[in-house]
This record gives C-alpha cells, structure tokens and sequence, in this order.
C-alpha cells in the first residue's frame, strides 16, 4: 500500500513539474486540455460552419513637390537678370534648407525607432533567457522528487513479498 502510495506521489509531483514548465511559456494548463478534450470527445453531431470573407483595401501614399523659378521678364535687362538669378538662388537656399530639415527628421525618426527596437529586443532576450534557465534549472527538483518517489514505490511494491518474509 504505501509503495502504491509514493509511486502515485511521484507520477503526481512529475505531472505538476509539467505543468509548471507549461505554465512558464504559456501554455494552457493540462486540467483545461483535458477538459477540452472531452468536450470535443464525442465526434458525433458536431455542427461544421464554414465562412468566407473577403476584404480588399487599397492605399496609396505619394510626395509631391511643387517649385516655381523667378524669370527676367519679357524684355531683360542686365539689372532685370541679376534680379531674378538673386531671387532664384534665395529660392534654392529656401529649398535646401527645407530638404536638410526633412532629412533631420527622417533621420532622427529612425534613430528613435531603432533604439527603441533594441531596447525591446534586449528585454525580450533577457525574458526567454530566464524561461529557459528556469526550465532547464528550475523543475529539476520536482522532476528529482517526483523520479525519487517513483523509485522507492517501485521497491517498495515489487519487493513487499520479501519484506513481508523478513518481518516475520
């Protein structure tokens, strides 16, 4: 009796070991698969519904960009000419200085974006390193207990002839 007893200990404390690593990487835990298994156990009259859907979105995103050129006029004079070149090259400074703004931006968007994608990626490594060191690490104790228990039920069932012999 008692080797029946710690052999069901050990099976026990093997399957909460289990369940506890399940648990670690979330999985559902085995009382709800089992219990969800036998509610889909019964194959028969089960009702099959099949749908279909369709979604068809388009976008479009573009840039454009407008600019306008000062000219001498209908009949240019030299001064008229120096005029409209003067306006012209303000008019370039203009739109490089609006292009080196863009970049700013763009680039600096980008910057934030990427450390923040780092920062993410190093919580996320340091989150599945301490799954996998528990999982590794952590239940071999309940896995330890559980072998232990299993073990000594064994011994202790198969050999209760002997014991019985010796006690006597």
């Amino acid at each position: 009796m008692v080797g029946l007893a710690l052999q069901l200990f050990g099976i026990g404390t093997v399957i909460w070991g289990i369940s506890e690593t399940r648990a670690l990487f979330g999985h559902a835990s085995l009382a709800s698969k089992a219990k969800g298994w036998l509610i889909r156990f019964p194959l028969l009259r089960r009702s099959v519904v099949i749908s279909a859907t369709g979604v068809s979105a388009g976008s479009a995103v573009g840039k454009a960009r407008a600019y306008g050129t000062h000219g001498p006029g209908a009949n240019p004079t030299t001064e008229s000419r120096l005029d409209a070149i003067e306006k012209n090259i303000a008019s370039i400074h203009e739109r490089i200085t609006e292009t080196q703004h863009e970049i700013d931006a763009e680039s600096s968007k980008t910057a934030n974006a990427i450390t923040r994608e780092e920062q993410l990626r190093a919580s996320e490594d340091r989150a599945i390193r301490e799954k996998l060191e528990a999982t590794g690490t952590g239940g071999v104790h309940i896995s330890a207990i559980g072998a232990l228990w299993l073990f000594v039920g064994v011994v202790l069932s198969t050999a209760a002839p002997e014991i019985a012999a010796f006690v006597k």
